[in-house]
């Protein structure tokens, strides 16, 4: 008997697997002449009638191999006249019950034969080795288990959805003169040839106020509003290359890595000073990465890092400072460095090796900022801050 528990509710497609043993009792006294059958009697499964056919000696069509038996699967219904689908496979199980033998699972589809219905595939010529199963006896019985399951014959018609299409449509929107209620006019800056001072060309930017209010939200500020629908903006302090990157991120395009590595302070300065955030955040993990700290540079880039709140960065730094502590002491002046900044340095040693995903999950502190700032994203909440700032934000919101 085959008795079945379901801890919890079964998904609506689940296919329900039943294995049915089929006993061939005093199996090494059958006969072996090659293609004589010995059909086991009907059983019932998924409501239609199935017989298992034995060839002892092998079958004749195909023809097994020398010492091998062969055994058919057979669908015995002999009123129904449509058709069905199932999954198969077969397994023989010895005095221990352990499996001896097994044929992998496939597929069959039903076809009509002379005095049975056979399932296409099921025929397998070269089941086992005689000896095998000889050896697999229960008390000179074979058991050969049948398991199978009824397939869905209905093809599911898979509907093409396309996507949202509000990124792609805000993206054309990019530099489109004709529904611009922006111009930004960028460059102009000063620059010095030998002994004279040469003025660079501006070059202009078409945008829209609705967009830059979300994307770059400093920017949005400044455009205020003209009585002529059209407002000129001079941007003197950013290179028209950057602008363009900046511009375009907020309008939801995707920078490379070459732009992003090859200009990541530049970036930086940019968006920090134009709200575009999470640009700036990206650009500051390429600057991380293509970054060698050193004695050299180390304080430099502490100070730069504190000077635009680019906390990776300076956990960066930090982890230097604690890994080369030995060359660090005594090597390098800390007396410019604003106090604050001991917190980060204590929060770096005493995190360490750790890895904060199997941490306190409640430990700021000990956090990594990468960890910080994925926590603050999925709240909802602003991610460019100072490591302090970011853990009040997190505790202030905690559930």
């Amino acid at each position: 008997m085959s008795i079945k528990v379901d801890v919890g509710t079964p998904p609506k497609n689940y296919e329900e697997w039943e294995t049915i043993q089929v006993r061939f009792h005093g199996f090494a006294d059958l006969s072996t002449t090659r293609g004589e059958e010995i059909e086991s009697p009907a059983f019932s499964c998924f409501g239609h009638q199935w017989a298992l056919v034995l060839c002892p000696g092998g079958s004749t069509i195909p023809e097994s191999p020398e010492g091998c038996v062969a055994v058919n699967f057979c669908w015995k219904s002999p009123t129904y006249s449509g058709s069905i689908k199932i999954q198969y496979g077969y397994g023989v199980r010895n005095k221990n019950y352990k499996e001896a033998t097994l044929k992998s699972d496939t597929f069959g589809n039903v076809r009509k034969g002379p005095t049975r219905r056979c399932l296409v595939g099921t025929s397998v010529k070269n089941f086992a080795k005689r000896s095998t199963l000889i050896n697999s006896l229960v008390e000179g019985t074979l058991v050969i288990e049948i398991r199978m399951r009824q397939v869905s014959t209905d093809k599911p018609i898979i509907q093409f959805i396309p996507s949202n299409p509000i990124n792609k449509n805000v993206l054309e929107l990019f530099m489109d003169e004709d529904t611009a209620d922006v111009v930004f006019e960028v460059g102009g800056q000063q620059q010095t040839k030998g002994t004279k001072r040469a003025k660079t060309s501006t070059t202009s930017f078409h945008a829209h106020r609705l967009i830059l209010k979300k994307g770059a939200p400093t920017l949005s500020e400044m455009c205020g509003v003209s009585e002529e629908g059209i407002t000129t903006v001079s941007i003197k302090d950013v290179t028209p290359d950057i602008f363009k990157h900046m511009l375009y991120y907020a309008y939801g395009g995707k920078l490379s890595e070459e732009e992003l590595g090859g200009n990541a302070k530049e970036i930086i300065n940019a968006c920090d000073k134009y709200g575009v955030v999470h640009l700036k955040l990206e650009a500051e993990a390429a600057y991380v990465n293509s970054t060698e700290i050193t004695l050299d540079n180390m304080m430099d880039n502490l100070l730069y890092a504190d000077s635009k709140n680019l906390a990776l960065l300076k956990e960066a730094v930090m982890d230097y400072i604690v890994a080369n502590k030995d060359d660090v002491v005594g090597k390098v002046s800390f007396s410019n460095l604003p106090s604050y900044m001991m917190t980060d340095l204590l929060a770096a040693v005493s995190r360490g090796e750790q890895n904060d995903a199997n941490g306190d999950k409640t430990n700021y502190n000990k956090m990594r900022v990468g960890t910080l700032r994925k926590m603050l994203d999925e709240k909802g909440l602003d991610v460019d801050g100072s490591r302090e700032s970011m853990i009040a934000l997190l505790k202030e919101n905690s559930d």
